[in-house]
């Protein structure tokens, strides 16, 4: 992150060295638990209304870099493009800034309304060039990639995101919402024609799974399956950059936290500690780096790295649920001894550590002033606090 966030969010600090969307919108939470990042974002959204395109559309960097064949032809990739809104969502989530969120209106406006015009036939969205599940292992990959590849799947999942994010924009600043939870339902229906729910490709169960589109048995099957990809996979990573962000949050939230930390812990490749164990000091643009065989891709690419937010958010248990308020809700796993983090939010320092001691969990947690916080242990106690540090012990390891 250090390398990359200068002045814009760079991709990699050495190959191209450019404010790539899709980077910047999978990794912003991350750098938001890691850095003060409002002011850094405040001003790349002004690059971003700067470049957006009349369409609606971005480029794919910004601010303009050149080539502009190549960047503005992918700016439509979806989960790239998407950042156009995730961002100041995100940004308003994070932070609590309303009067941002409505300063974006106007940008982020512009983009759905360009996907209900491009819309196909039967309800899907494919218009234009997508990058989908970008650099996935290498057995997972699609064999046809570039300009000629098709992702109906991908598309039409951030159709759906597109559509059920902007309703909870618009209700948030009093402005017509409803067309887009028309446009969101529709995108729902015409998804199960693309979804690909029996299958050991990890992405393709993470994302509908993330984004919200299965409920009921078919959300339990598909949760049930993506275990199963992991574990016939032996614990290792097999998503790109669209769904590595969600994937030890998505295990998390199918009660299956042991396998997120199986695959978090593993050592083998494709993984971030085979990366460590290469004596890798910053993460990788593809799972596999260097193997003698010409290009390794970048050897310093922040995005993949987004898998810290599940050690704050989860592992830790650190989120923000509103003005000065948080949830508490670490969940302890296998393999680590204790776990700790600090988060310096807009609100003041909130802590939260656990530690392993004989048959024991002990917990510890401060909460900053003027703040509140519902602690949520995995026992199922939970307690709604002020201000204050706060231990409790639970027997039995859990």
């Amino acid at each position: 992150m250090k390398s990359n966030f200068l002045d814009v969010p760079t991709d990699c600090p050495t190959r191209e060295r450019l404010g790539w969307t899709g980077d910047a919108q999978v990794f912003f939470d991350t750098g938001a638990y890691l850095m003060n990042t409002a002011p850094f974002f405040q001003k790349w959204l002004r690059d971003m209304e700067d470049g957006q395109y009349k369409n609606g559309l971005i480029p794919a960097v910004l601010p303009y870099n050149g080539v502009e064949m190549m960047y503005r032809a992918t700016g439509s990739s979806v989960g790239w493009a998407d950042a156009v809104y995730l961002v100041p969502y995100r940004y308003y989530k994070r932070f609590g800034d309303k009067e941002q969120l409505r300063q974006c209106w106007p940008m982020m406006k512009k983009y759905p309304d360009y996907l209900l015009k491009s819309r196909e036939k039967d309800g899907h969205y494919e218009k234009g060039v997508h990058l989908g599940e970008w650099l996935e292992p290498v057995e997972f990959r699609d064999k046809i990639y570039g300009a000629k590849a098709k992702h109906p799947e991908e598309c039409t999942a951030y159709l759906y995101l597109t559509m059920t994010i902007m309703a909870e924009i618009a209700s948030v600043l009093g402005e017509p919402g409803e067309e887009y939870l028309d446009a969101a339902r529709a995108a729902k229906r015409v998804y199960s024609k693309y979804a690909e729910l029996d299958t050991d490709r990890q992405a393709k169960l993470v994302r509908p799974l993330a984004l919200g589109l299965l409920e009921g048995t078919a959300k339990q099957n598909a949760q049930i399956r993506l275990v199963r990809a992991v574990e016939q996979f032996r614990f290792r990573v097999g998503t790109g950059f669209l769904s590595t962000p969600f994937l030890l949050g998505t295990l998390s939230e199918a009660g299956a936290s042991e396998i997120a930390y199986k695959l978090l812990l593993n050592p083998e490749k494709p993984g971030w500690l085979y990366e460590v164990n290469q004596d890798a000091t910053t993460v990788w643009e593809t799972w596999e780096g260097y193997t003698g065989r010409g290009d390794a891709g970048s050897l310093n690419h922040y995005s993949p790295g987004a898998v810290c937010q599940w050690l704050f958010d989860t592992c830790a248990g650190i989120r923000v649920e509103g003005e000065n308020h948080f949830v508490i809700a670490p969940v302890p796993g296998e393999g680590l001894d204790y776990a700790e983090a600090s988060y310096m939010s807009i609100y003041g320092e909130v802590q939260s550590r656990w530690e392993r001691i004989e048959s024991s969990i002990n917990y510890t947690i401060t909460i900053p002033v003027n703040c509140t916080a519902e602690i949520r242990l995995p026992d199922g106690t939970t307690e709604t606090v002020k201000a204050g540090r706060f231990r409790y012990t639970l027997e039995g390891g859990r």
